[in-house]
């Protein structure tokens, strides 16, 4: 099996903004003494296989700035990819899928959300990297504790 994996691939294809948007609801209702802004990120990402070896992934990630309960910016942004996975086997395809692409993805969704921001008026301090990586462990876990819950219905 190590030996398989040696010679596994993950080819980058194409990149790609899907989509992306800004709004600013509440402009005219912020306070310029507000203080420091809440500021929350959410992220959600979608697979689906293409096509012998092909992979498309969509990474979504959701800047939300509040002001107490005003809502400042609010921006999304979506960048899909279609990668050629080879030589993985069926058990490390959702590895590959869920935390490889995204770190791939990520940086491109970083940079619009910048751009659109600071276009939009406002100072976004550098987006963190995310580790996918224990997304997805965290997931498998939570998906491994619910399972004798689902079992016993």
């Amino acid at each position: 099996m190590a030996e398989q994996q040696q010679d596994a691939r993950l080819t980058v294809q194409h990149v790609y903004l899907k989509d992306a948007s800004f709004e600013a609801p509440n402009i005219t209702k912020l306070d310029q003494k507000g203080g420091e802004p809440q500021i929350d990120v959410s992220l959600s990402q979608r697979n689906e296989e293409a096509g012998e070896g092909r992979h498309h992934v969509v990474l979504s990630v959701t800047v939300t700035s509040k002001q107490g309960e005003n809502t400042a910016f609010l921006c999304e942004v979506q960048f899909g990819g279609f990668f050629h996975l080879d030589g993985f086997s069926e058990q490390h395809l959702p590895y590959v899928l869920n935390v490889l692409c995204p770190d791939v993805l990520y940086p491109y969704c970083r940079s619009q959300i910048g751009s659109l921001v600071s276009a939009g008026g406002f100072f976004l301090p550098p987006l963190q990297p995310v580790n996918f990586e224990a997304i997805f462990r965290q997931r498998l876990e939570d998906a491994r504790q619910q399972q004798p819950d689902n079992q016993e219905q």
